[in-house]
């Protein structure tokens, strides 16, 4: 791409093709507002692709998602040279790696970002729904019809196979994100309170509901949940710091500092706070595909234990 298409994408739209500004904006909600997505969002982009094509861009949009978290949270340093980009020894790389060095073009030169997260405000999310209100919104999600396709066993759980969908692409995807409900080094209670936070705060309702089940099976009820919601002084220090780093990657992942990760190492060793970071972008990406599929709520299906 030219430097003036790459600024283009900063949200100068009006010259791009109506499919290309129908994804462009789908991928701007999916990313900020996860939790506005409705059926609507996916019905604009039917009139430009068909559903398996929109599956693709849901996933590649929330595999960035969760991409983008795990590098930002933890300071991955940028690549200093182009050599991860050059595919072979003496082979140089298809593209000029340091364009960046060329002077702006007039018509972007003063441009201002319409897709960066500028303004404060671009990180608020509406407060969470009363924990007692979750039971009926489970129910009314329970009546949903996926909107893309679903591959797979009909026993699977249905996150499974809408990934399915790509068998090969997403195999390897699928593997770890089974694996990360029950192994590593972090404790389960733990896990269960990053994937619970960040479900709640994208309003991802399937996503909920797994979890509270999956929470229940370690013992793990209504009240602590609803706590966790709260968020208040009886919680302890551990628990407050995690919530604290799993909502801020959630909701405004730019504002995490270097204070939000040493608050939860001083709880963790660093192996059990990557995975803390791990659960919130396993979060981000799955909290996204749900809702945008807009998955009906597995079977059996119920309220908050």
């Amino acid at each position: 791409m030219k430097d003036d298409e790459i600024a283009a994408l900063e949200g100068d739209w009006d010259k791009v093709p109506p499919a290309e500004r129908a994804a462009f904006q789908f991928t701007l909600k999916l990313t900020r507002e996860p939790h506005t997505m409705g059926p609507e969002d996916v019905e604009a982009l039917s009139k430009h692709y068909n559903p398996r094509q929109i599956a693709e861009i849901v996933q590649a949009v929330a595999g960035y998602n969760s991409t983008n978290r795990w590098t930002d949270a933890l300071n991955i340093p940028a690549e200093e040279t182009g050599e991860f980009f050059r595919r072979g020894a003496n082979v140089d790389p298809s593209v000029e790696l340091d364009t960046f060095l060329t002077p702006t073009s007039q018509g972007y030169k003063n441009q201002v970002s319409r897709v960066a997260p500028i303004r404060a405000e671009a990180g608020v999310r509406p407060p969470l729904e009363p924990f007692d209100s979750l039971e009926a919104l489970w129910q009314k999600a329970s009546a949903r019809k996926a909107l893309l396709p679903l591959a797979g066993e009909p026993g699977d759980p249905a996150w499974v196979r809408l990934l399915q969908v790509f068998q090969v692409a997403n195999k390897g995807r699928i593997a770890t994100l089974l694996s990360a409900e029950n192994k590593g080094k972090l404790d389960a209670r733990t896990r269960v309170l990053v994937d619970w936070t960040c479900a709640r705060q994208d309003r991802a309702w399937y996503m909920q509901q797994l979890i509270s089940r999956r929470a229940a099976g370690l013992g793990i009820g209504a009240k602590d949940l609803k706590e966790w919601d709260q968020g208040g002084p009886g919680l302890s220090d551990k628990e407050q710091a995690v919530i604290r780093l799993a909502r801020k990657i959630t909701t405004a992942p730019w504002t995490v500092q270097d204070g939000d990760v040493v608050a939860v190492r001083k709880h963790f060793d660093d192996y059990q706070v990557a995975e803390v970071v791990l659960h919130a972008c396993n979060a981000a990406y799955l909290d996204r595909v749900t809702e945008a599929a807009q998955l009906p709520l597995d079977k059996p299906s119920g309220g908050p234990r």
